[in-house]
């Protein structure tokens, strides 16, 4: 649990957009079969995205 809190305290927001991109895709081929699976996806790169943007932000300024 600990190198997943280092990942996202001191990953890139370049490296969370590029974990972010596999599970947006993945949810565009699982959209009609499992739909739970689907809103789980899109919920989680919206969060990675929202978090690499905040945390490029906060590192600019």
């Amino acid at each position: 649990m600990n190198t997943i809190t280092a990942f996202f305290k001191q990953g890139s927001p370049i490296k969370l957009i590029l974990l972010a991109i596999p599970f947006l895709l993945l949810s565009f081929f699982i959209e009609k079969s499992l739909p739970s699976v689907f809103l789980f996806t899109r919920l989680l790169t919206f969060v990675l995205v929202i978090y690499a943007v905040i945390k490029f932000f906060n590192s600019k300024f």
